[in-house]
């Protein structure tokens, strides 16, 4: 096999480099004679020699892969692939003097010259530049495939945060399926090392333009990138400032902002065309768009070049530790612009206003599938919003969550028996770490905390997507007020998204319901996947680049190990990814007659094509002694023909920024944050 495979490398040697005559190619070559057939072996039995002293673990494993064949160079002169990695990494605009790599090539050609000038060298000479260029493509190759984020070192800063915060905070990766080895046996496949890589890249969130905005940045920053705006105050519509305004200007336009305007650039007046500029550009950074530049837009606009392109670097890096399939119907959220968007393809069914996680109860980052809809839903409080929160009002007055639907129970069944919370000292829980074997829930109704619909997706964090009775929050540009799951602004107009593809889903039925307090449990026949994400720069669905506040501070985390300099090849194995988390066992978990248990078993019936929703259990009438408990008394959920399948949504078109209303409150919806 290993003879086979090093024949097979120097027929293609032979035809790819006469290939690249014919082409007209040019790269360093050193003239001379020499067997290519004997360079080769004599090439392969010193590099086998060479890198089994395991001085590089990484380059071993990489020449392992490859049968030891010399890759990069020839007898007389660089192979095409030698000449294409060069190339590849002199025109990758990415690859700045603040990158590794960077220099790296520059060493490599320099060492390239000096076997030029001796007109090849000895084979030793031959092969040290052979190894040099497969340490510059690991290097090349792990900067675009991995990125410069350390995720261990990030894993155990979100490690010290769970301690901190005693929730589970999380962010899940998904590794890359591509290698420096899997790339190079494309390339030799195909004949072309740049389309390899290409196809490596992430195919998701809009990876490539990204890129481009990455490489639109980078040459604004070596023309000197824009001017630092100096102190001012508010500046309104209508305003005048011949030391501002002008700044402004200049800023706006080299972002992409300034659109068809007519005005001099020097011009001191904040004119209307100025101001729609001024709303695009807070829209795209999350802002409010009032064209009122205030302390938030001041900071945005005097973010430098440096630190865009920073930002820009680091999400592109986050995306390639993404989940990498893409269904053709999928919901993406994206954590810091409080956005849910729900796909078809390519085109955008809907688009919602999202409540997440609080700083210091931050919503996890993870990849997984929609599998239920609640109507009507319990709220089961956690255990550690009931100690945290709960207890010392429950220590003064132990009935004092009943007007507000929550009851006791002595487990998570909602038919269990129900406990009179005046019969427990709960002062006993005061200052320790004591289980409180009892739980609470709130009841079904317009005031329960996850509103009137649950959309359920199972996983380790105990996060959903949910209604809320808490409206006003979605008109905040921030908006990090949850405990971790994800509250949805117009949760009706996701279930009828997901009814265009699920038609067991009664709409009308549905929404006859949700007028009671009757709980219902939906089975989606065709489960959606859900990416949950963090970036803080991304393009967004109508191809336009968006900068995030880094509320949850992963940014700055991230960044201080950020790694510009040399990935080191110390370790031949490639960087690990963060996995979802293991449900425990505990004793809370072994009482619970659990929604997990009926979810579980009624996903096996779908799987024999057999959709049936978990029998719900009857509300038990058991009680405590104790004050006397009012019954929870359910409407009957009227029976009712299936509404007929929702028509498809047409397309949304790309929108123009330019109808932006003069007051801001009118922006297209899909543009308004």
């Amino acid at each position: 096999m290993k003879q086979t495979m090093k024949l097979w490398l120097i027929v293609w040697s032979m035809v790819a480099g006469m290939q690249a005559v014919f082409a007209g190619s040019s790269g360093f070559g050193w003239g001379g004679g020499g067997d290519e057939a004997a360079f080769f072996d004599d090439a392969s039995a010193k590099i086998e020699s060479r890198v089994a002293q395991g001085k590089i673990p990484a380059l071993d494993a990489f020449y392992k892969e490859m049968f030891y064949a010399p890759l990069w160079v020839k007898a007389r002169g660089l192979s095409p692939f030698g000449n294409a990695l060069l190339r590849m990494i002199r025109t990758d605009e990415t690859v700045t003097r603040s990158v590794a790599v960077y220099q790296e090539n520059l060493d490599a050609r320099k060492q390239l010259q000096e076997l030029v000038t001796q007109k090849g060298g000895t084979l030793e000479d031959k092969v040290a530049m052979e190894l040099a260029l497969s340490k510059l493509y690991l290097h090349y190759a792990r900067y675009r495939i991995y990125g410069g984020i350390n995720w261990g070192r990030f894993k155990k800063k979100l490690d010290a945060l769970t301690q901190s915060y005693k929730i589970k905070v999380g962010w899940e990766t998904y590794a890359p399926k591509a290698t420096p080895a899997s790339i190079l046996n494309d390339a030799l496949n195909d004949g072309d090392l740049a389309r390899a890589f290409d196809a490596a890249d992430p195919q998701r969130f809009a990876f490539a333009q990204l890129r481009e905005q990455l490489v639109r940045y980078i040459r604004m920053a070596q023309e000197g990138g824009w001017p630092k705006l100096p102190r001012f105050g508010t500046l309104k519509p209508g305003a005048s400032s011949a030391k501002v305004i002008p700044l402004i200007r200049q800023r706006l336009a080299m972002a992409g902002d300034l659109e068809g305007c007519t005005e001099p650039m020097d011009s001191p007046r904040y004119d209307s065309c100025l101001v729609k500029a001024v709303k695009r550009f807070q829209l795209r950074h999350g802002l409010k768009g009032d064209g009122v530049i205030g302390p938030g837009a001041r900071a945005a606009l005097n973010m430098t070049v440096t630190q865009a392109i920073q930002k820009i670097r680091l999400n592109l890096d986050r995306i390639k530790w993404l989940h990498r399939k893409q269904s053709p119907m999928r919901i993406e959220l994206n954590i810091p612009s409080f956005r849910l968007n729900f796909f078809n393809g390519d085109k955008l069914v809907t688009t919602i206003r999202v409540v997440t996680g609080k700083p210091n109860h931050p919503t996890p980052s993870f990849h997984n599938v929609m599998k239920y809809i609640i109507v009507n839903p319990y709220w089961k409080i956690p255990a550690s919003i009931v100690r945290s929160e709960m207890l010392r009002h429950l220590v003064k007055d132990p009935y004092h969550y009943e007007a507000q639907g929550k009851i006791l129970k002595a487990s998570w069944d909602e038919s269990s028996e129900r406990i009179d919370p005046g019969t427990v000292n709960w002062s006993q829980f005061v200052g320790n770490n004591k289980p409180i074997p009892y739980y609470f829930m709130q009841v079904p109704s317009r005031h329960n905390a996850l509103g009137k619909i649950k959309f359920l997706f199972p996983n380790g964090y105990s996060v959903y997507i949910h209604d809320t009775p808490s409206k006003s929050l979605f008109f905040r540009n921030q908006r990090a007020f949850s405990h971790g799951c994800m509250r949805i602004q117009k949760p009706r107009e996701l279930l009828e998204s997901l009814a265009l593809f699920n038609d067991n889903i009664d709409v009308d039925g549905v929404m006859k319901q949700l007028e009671g307090t009757e709980k219902k449990t939906i089975v989606l026949k065709h489960k959606v996947p859900i990416d949950i994400t963090y970036l803080t720069a991304y393009i967004d669905p109508y191809g336009y680049l968006n900068f995030r506040k880094d509320i949850y501070h992963y940014d700055k985390y991230q960044l201080k190990d950020y790694a510009t300099q040399s990935i080191s090849l110390a370790n031949g194995k490639s960087p690990r990814a963060i996995t979802a988390p293991k449900t425990k066992k505990t004793a809370e978990s072994k009482k619970k007659v659990s929604k997990k248990k009926v979810e579980k078993k009624t996903e096996k019936k779908s799987a024999k094509k057999k959709v049936k929703a978990p029998v719900e259990p009857k509300s038990s009438k058991k009680t405590t002694p104790g004050k006397p408990i009012k019954k929870q008394l359910a409407k009957p959920s009227p029976s009712k023909p299936a509404a007929p399948k929702l028509p498809v949504p047409a397309p949304v078109k790309k929108a123009s920024l330019k109808n932006v209303d003069a007051d801001g409150y009118q922006v297209i919806e899909l543009y308004d944050n």
